[in-house]
Parts: structure tokens; C-alpha cells; sequence
């Protein structure tokens, strides 16, 4: 059960838990405003965890962008467990739509890329890399508007962690490999979340975690196109150089990035193609979709179901 009250503030329900600590939705005295509190657990009170959670609350207070969920209060010294409060976001997190049959139109892809992009390069111009990029810490709201959460990794530009920490399907090899970090790993970490909410995939294949880190280090990403063969180059190019494992390769800066993502979404606007056409089908699915287009065939998207697709339907 959650407790009733931590702090100044009133419980109302548990929203979820991390790696070390529960967020609630709560209630502040007499303003009565809604907010979502994130408490340690009792089982994390240590120094590392605690100095984590210290540099959280430092780094959030200080950002102040739309795009990103604003910390407003906070209790290092709290008896229960050391406490920070957030604005209250009612939106859906982004894991919810990261597997193939939940995948998000395209145009709303690129609105949530577009926002993040600028919600990073807003919280590097202050010296911070967030570390945790990945689809369960954006939150899009009703409106479309996308919320980055979760600092709880975050670092200081070119310091080293005190541990490896972040998601390992997101993580560029330098974080992997405990390097002093700067923009460029969350690029990374943005072109692998760009990836899965493109295909509902991960850039590798791996069984196991110790697999994973292998691939991330050594194995070229799985192409896209072996997903989603409808996206344009200019697209494809954008994700491949943001994932280049060589770092110096990769986009040095949140500008270039910005400049070269903003040239592709504008030229996937205004094109006639509809590429959600083959969204959250297989690839066999999506040849006979392309198939059945290019002979002029009347088409519906309900007239393949994912799962009694018949390969008999394929062209010879």
C-alpha cells in the first residue's frame, strides 16, 4: 500500500516505480494542486543513490522548458525517504507505443523527435547529458505536446558517473563503456528511440544483455530498412549517422541534428507518399501491400489483419 502522506503532501495512488525509487501522484497542502512526488525507496537509501538523487534535484530545479518536466520541490532529508515533487503530467509514456502493433503515426513521430531534440539541446546548452533516453521517459500529452522526465542518470557535460547507468537498448558505447559523456550520447540515445518508434524493434538482435553489449559495441545496427522499407534516405541517413558508434562520426552537436531531422520531416510533409501505409506490418505483409498498390488494386488498411495475414496472398 502507498503511505498516506510524505512530506507536505497527501498520496492519492502510485503512478509506477524505477530502478530505485516510486513516483505517486499526490496532493500538496492547501493548495491542493496535483503534482507527482518521486520518494528513494528504503532499500536505496545509500550514499550513491542518495548523491544521484541530490544531483537530480540540483539539475531539474535549474531547467525551465516546455518540453520538460519541471522540478519544483524537494526533501533530501525527509525521514520516510528523500523526496523530490514534479509538475503533474497527464499524458501516455512512449513505451506504450514502441512495439509493431501500437506504433504511432509517423507525423506524430516526428512531432515528438522535433520537441526532445529541442528539450536536449536546451538541457546541453546548461551543461547537462540526461543519460536515460528512451521511449518510457517521454510522456506525449493530449495536446501532442512531448514531456522528457527522468533525470535521475543525468550527469554534468564531460564528467564521468559514479556508476554505468541509463538503459542498455539506448546507450551509446561510450556511456556503455563508463566514458565522460557530453551531447552526443543523447543523440544517440534519441536516434535509437527515433529507431524503435519507426519499427518497434531495437537497433541489434540479442538474447540476453551480455549479447546486447557486444552488439552496441562491436555490430553495425540492424539497417532499418529491414523494418520499414517505405522510409526515404533522406530519413534513413539522419537515423544512421545519430547511431554511428564511432563518436566522431556521429552528429557533434543537438544543431546539426536539428538541422538535418527538420530537413527530412519537412520533406516526408510534403510528400504524397503515405508511408503509414506499412506501419506495425511485416515485411512480408508490406510486399504484398506494395504489391497490391502498384497493380491498382483496390486496397484497405482493415483488409489486412496482422495476425491472419495469409502468405498465399503474395505475389508469386
Amino acid at each position: 500500500m502507498p503511505p498516506i502522506r510524505i512530506g507536505n503532501y497527501s498520496i492519492v495512488r502510485k503512478l509506477g516505480e524505477g530502478a530505485t525509487s516510486n513516483v505517486y501522484l499526490a496532493m500538496r497542502d492547501k493548495s491542493y494542486a496535483s503534482v507527482a512526488l518521486k520518494q528513494l525507496r528504503k532499500g536505496c537509501q545509500t550514499d550513491l543513490h542518495k548523491a544521484m538523487f541530490t544531483t537530480e534535484v540540483e539539475l531539474g530545479s535549474k531547467m525551465h522548458h516546455r518540453n520538460i518536466v519541471h522540478v519544483i520541490d524537494a526533501n533530501l532529508n525527509e525521514k520516510s525517504g528523500a523526496y523530490l515533487v514534479m509538475e503533474y503530467i497527464n499524458g501516455t509514456p512512449l513505451d506504450r507505443y514502441d512495439h509493431m502493433d501500437t506504433l504511432l503515426p509517423i507525423e506524430k513521430v516526428l512531432s515528438v523527435i522535433e520537441q526532445v531534440a529541442d528539450a536536449l539541446q536546451y538541457a546541453a546548452s546548461l551543461g547537462v547529458v540526461h543519460r536515460d533516453v528512451k521511449p518510457g521517459n517521454l510522456i506525449l500529452m493530449p495536446n501532442g505536446i512531448a514531456k522528457l522526465t527522468d533525470f535521475g542518470c543525468a550527469i554534468p557535460t564531460s564528467k564521468m558517473g559514479e556508476v554505468v547507468a541509463g538503459s542498455l537498448a539506448y546507450m551509446s558505447p561510450e556511456q556503455l563503456e563508463g566514458d565522460a559523456l557530453d551531447q552526443r550520447a543523447d543523440i544517440y540515445a534519441l536516434g535509437a528511440v527515433l529507431y524503435r518508434l519507426l519499427t518497434g524493434k531495437h537497433t541489434f538482435e540479442a538474447d540476453n544483455q551480455f549479447d546486447a553489449r557486444i552488439a552496441i559495441l562491436n555490430f553495425p545496427i540492424i539497417p532499418i530498412q529491414t523494418y520499414r522499407q517505405d522510409l526515404p534516405m533522406i530519413l534513413v541517413r539522419v537515423i544512421e549517422r545519430a547511431l554511428h558508434k564511432d563518436i566522431t562520426a556521429r552528429y557533434q552537436t543537438w544543431e546539426d541534428f536539428i538541422r538535418d531531422f527538420a530537413a527530412a520531416a519537412k520533406a516526408i510533409r510534403e510528400s504524397d507518399t503515405d508511408l503509414d501505409i506499412n506501419r506495425g506490418f511485416s515485411m512480408n505483409t508490406q510486399k504484398a501491400i506494395s504489391y497490391n498498390l502498384s497493380t491498382s488494386r483496390q486496397f484497405s488498411r482493415s483488409g489486412y489483419s496482422r495476425s491472419g495475414f495469409s502468405r498465399s496472398s503474395m505475389p508469386d
